[in-house]
């Protein structure tokens, strides 16, 4: 089974060891006092799992913010990214549990300007498919 999810946040900031920390995470709403409204920094880390049987060939990541016509973001990952997945499932023993894969990347607005309310979406072409992977919804106070 394939899924995905984000988290909205302030920052991802990356820290020793490679872990990833995540600051000001918004759960379910962004309120914000006026419109239009830029934030100075907005980042939204995205996760897309996979069975190791059936990995990912190809992945564009779309942003679109409330009222614009147009993706912010349009980001096609590095195939050497995906190239990742073999490495994480290579020398791994299987059992009855299917093995998954993760493949992240962090999507960071500096700025972020917000022209009205509504639903800010993640979205992929995934092997050629579309695909909805999550939605912040845009909120004034």
């Amino acid at each position: 089974m394939r899924y995905g999810y984000c988290i909205f946040c302030d920052d991802v900031r990356t820290e020793i060891g490679e872990k990833l920390s995540f600051i000001g995470v918004y759960s379910g709403v962004l309120t914000l006092p006026e419109f239009p409204f830029s934030l100075p920094k907005f980042c939204v880390h995205v996760n897309l799992i996979t069975s190791s049987t059936e990995p990912y060939r190809s992945i564009v990541l779309r942003c679109a913010a409330p009222g614009d016509r147009q993706p912010i973001l349009e980001e096609r990952l590095d195939p050497a990214q995906l190239d990742e997945q073999k490495d994480l499932s290579s020398g791994v023993e299987v059992h009855d549990t299917p093995l998954n894969v993760v493949i992240g990347a962090s999507l960071i607005f500096s700025p972020l300007r917000l022209r009205q309310p509504g639903l800010l979406t993640v979205s992929a072409i995934i092997d050629d498919k579309p695909a909805e992977i999550a939605s912040l919804r845009v909120a004034q106070r």
